[in-house]
């Protein structure tokens, strides 16, 4: 009985150790890859036009679901406008990339880089936006419950994005709903 009970004993610790270190290496943040990410022309501009500074990257993350994979990188640049959280999300789906960045303020509002100026986004209801998207076909029940709770429970669009790249799975490919689309909608 002793025996038996350090044998479980051990294999307890060992299998909480190894938890551990999997939930360790999963919070670390990629820094290089989320600084290759966020460079471009909103990055300078942010720095060369509004006198910005290059903060701490706060989210690195990279989610995959069938042939889609979704990238997020976030960093919060102090400027003369007040310090912002400059996000770029790379979507690549059947072969084709494509790229958002954006910078969201202190008061949630959303701005992206058009022709050399800096354009707040005036936004819709993600909420409706998706409801269309899905329309009221029955199959895709599941995965547009999925993404409305990702807005009614996230309050800023970055996490609004994390949340989505969490829950696209198997239910929404078999959709046809593309991140692109749903991620428009989140941009509003």
């Amino acid at each position: 009985m002793k025996n038996s009970l350090q044998n479980s004993f051990f294999k307890l610790c060992f299998t909480l150790a190894l938890c551990a270190s999997f939930s360790f290496s999963y919070a670390q943040v990629d820094t290089a890859q989320a600084s290759l990410l966020l460079k471009g022309d909103l990055q300078n501009h942010l720095i060369s036009k509004l006198g910005g500074r290059l903060g701490e990257i706060k989210v690195s993350e990279r989610f995959t679901a069938g042939n889609s994979t979704i990238q997020i990188a976030s960093r919060q640049i102090p400027s003369r406008l007040g310090t912002v959280d400059q996000i770029t999300i790379k979507i690549t789906e059947a072969g084709k990339t494509q790229f958002f960045s954006l910078t969201q303020g202190s008061d949630g509002k959303l701005s992206e880089l058009r022709s050399g100026q800096l354009v707040a986004i005036s936004g819709g209801n993600p909420l409706n936006c998706v409801s269309q998207l899905f329309g009221a076909a029955s199959s895709c029940g599941a995965c547009k419950t999925k993404i409305l709770n990702c807005i009614s429970q996230n309050n800023t669009f970055l996490a609004r994005v994390r949340c989505l790249g969490r829950n696209f799975d198997g239910t929404c490919i078999s959709c046809g709903v593309s991140l692109v689309s749903i991620v428009n909608c989140l941009k509003g």
